[in-house]
């Protein structure tokens, strides 16, 4: 019996040893994920599967396989990779190219063990670690509940908005159906409006008709009259020979009348002129020398009077008046002449100016009473109208509006919508940037105060996720594109724009904290941290 029990206890002391001495060991640098596929009773097979060698070449320093794997814990294969227990922080994967290179890379100093220069500080790294996320998990629990306030707040106000957009669509129907009465009774109306004017307006027309009919008639009279006197042999064809007596021709004043002072009058191209000819081309011009001659003045028009009387010219001084004679006696008889057609000239077309002038009286009869009613209703059709018209031009503005704010992506739980309306500055050395969520981005510089379109919102970068805010189709830059901004969105206590840069050419990147990007962390474990 006693030596039963002393077989028994050598067993379990020679047991553990053996199995101590069977159980393979961990190479450096091989995590122990992958501890299987590095035996050392059996041979090396390449991790890529390409190679197989006596496990005896497993960081003997010298590089077998083309994946660097048979070298995990010494620098020989340049593809090669270390890996870093880092008991007590987080776990590394560094490559095999830094081990033993006299930089500390693993906390646990492990890819220094020839060197011998670095210290384990990974137990000092992961409490510093699990401190800092203890705060980071206290700032997002904090946070949370303001958030869930944020959520609360947007729920509230999404209902009213919903609601709203119930009240409007309803209010949109009626509004529709008062704009397609009013427009009719306006048509109506304006149809009987318009029928009785269309009298009104024929009268006009008929007593306008009537009117020019009269004046053409005198015109046609008094240049007959012209005609009849200077058809001297009256043979109804007006010559020169006939014209040269007439004084009323020599403008020139030097008591000749030659065929040139005619032929301004007739054309450079005519000899003679029929009646027709006379009353469409001489008349014009001739008619005020011809009412000058018979002492016939036409009295200046109201708008004439005024003017004369807002600008009086004062009378030339006897020294200015001599030497105007003087410059008109040095003038050639040519230069007199062409002088004396621009006058005429000027005079015919101010006489043309009066004619059209009376040709365009208007004539305006009093309307009588069932007219003036019509015009009345018609009128006021026009203004119910016009205020059905903008009535429902408003309700569908204001529909629009809310349908847009109803349809943009304020986060899984509208947390973000509250942000909506509001902006939020942050200053550098020489520029102040404002966000405004879900709307734009500005930037001004602090010597100019002159705003810069940086972008407008364009959404989300990735869908489903709400860390990134893009906006785009800003200023263009002076040879370079149309500027856009990235806001980065993290976790803060307080909604603050916290930092703005340039990294590239008219990209621009913002930096914005709100308690609506808080939630809850995940517990850590300890082999996490």
């Amino acid at each position: 019996m006693i030596e039963r029990n002393v077989i028994v206890l050598a067993v379990y002391l020679i047991v553990p040893i053996i199995c101590t001495d069977i159980l393979p060991s961990l190479p450096k640098g091989v995590p122990v994920s992958k501890l299987p596929l590095y035996d050392p009773l059996k041979d090396f097979t390449c991790l890529d599967g390409l190679f197989t060698v006596p496990f005896s070449y497993v960081n003997d320093d010298y590089c077998d396989c083309q994946d660097g794997s048979d070298e995990p814990g010494t620098s020989a294969c340049p593809s090669g990779l270390f890996y870093c227990a880092n008991k007590g922080f987080t776990p590394l994967t560094v490559p095999s190219s830094r081990v033993n290179d006299g930089f500390c890379d693993c906390c646990d100093a492990s890819d220094e063990y020839l060197t011998n220069n670095c210290t384990d500080n990974c137990e000092e790294l992961g409490r510093a670690a699990k401190e800092a996320a203890g705060k980071q998990a206290k700032l997002a629990e904090q946070g949370n509940l303001l958030r869930l306030q944020f959520v609360a707040t947007a729920k509230r106000t999404k209902l009213v908005k919903q609601e709203r957009v119930a009240a409007l669509e309803s209010e949109k129907i009626e509004a529709q159906k008062l704009k397609d009465e009013t427009e009719q009774a306006k048509l109506n109306a304006e149809t009987a409006e318009n029928a009785a004017l269309e009298v009104y307006r024929q009268r006009e027309e008929a007593i306008k008709k009537e009117k020019a009919e009269q004046e053409e008639e005198l015109k046609r009279k008094e240049a007959q009259e012209a005609f009849d006197m200077l058809d001297s042999n009256k043979d109804n064809i007006l010559q020169i020979e006939e014209m040269k007596p007439r004084q009323i021709f020599d403008q020139n004043k030097d008591s000749e009348v030659s065929e040139e002072e005619i032929k301004f009058f007739l054309g450079d191209d005519k000899t003679e002129a029929d009646f027709e000819y006379f009353i469409s081309t001489v008349w014009p011009r001739l008619k005020p020398l011809y009412m000058l001659e018979k002492g016939i003045f036409v009295p200046p028009s109201a708008a004439q009077k005024e003017g004369e009387e807002e600008v009086l010219e004062e009378p030339p001084m006897p020294d200015e008046q001599n030497l105007e004679e003087e410059e008109e006696a040095e003038m050639g008889d040519e230069e007199r002449e062409e002088n004396w057609e621009k006058e005429q000239e000027d005079n015919d077309m101010a006489t043309t100016e009066q004619e059209h002038e009376s040709d365009e009286v208007n004539i305006e009869l009093e309307y009588d009473e069932n007219t003036k009613g019509l015009i009345e209703e018609a009128n006021y059709a026009r203004a119910q109208f016009e205020n059905a018209q903008k009535a429902l031009r408003e309700i569908e503005q204001e529909l629009n509006q809310l349908k847009e704010v109803l349809a943009k992506d304020y986060g899984l739980e509208d947390e973000f919508a509250p942000l909506e309306g509001q902006c939020f500055s942050y200053t550098d050395r020489e520029y102040t940037y404002k966000l405004c969520p879900f709307d734009h981005v500005l930037q001004s510089s602090k010597s100019s105060n002159a705003e810069t379109k940086l972008g407008v919102w364009a959404g989300w970068a990735e869908q489903g996720s709400y860390d990134v805010m893009l906006y785009t189709k800003g200023l263009g830059c002076w040879n370079g594109p149309q500027r856009s901004a990235k806001v980065l969105v993290s976790c803060g206590l307080e909604n603050a724009l916290v930092g703005a840069s340039e990294p590239n050419k008219c990209e621009y990147l913002l930096k914005f904290q709100t308690p609506a990007a808080c939630r809850p962390l995940e517990k850590l474990s300890h082999d996490e941290l």
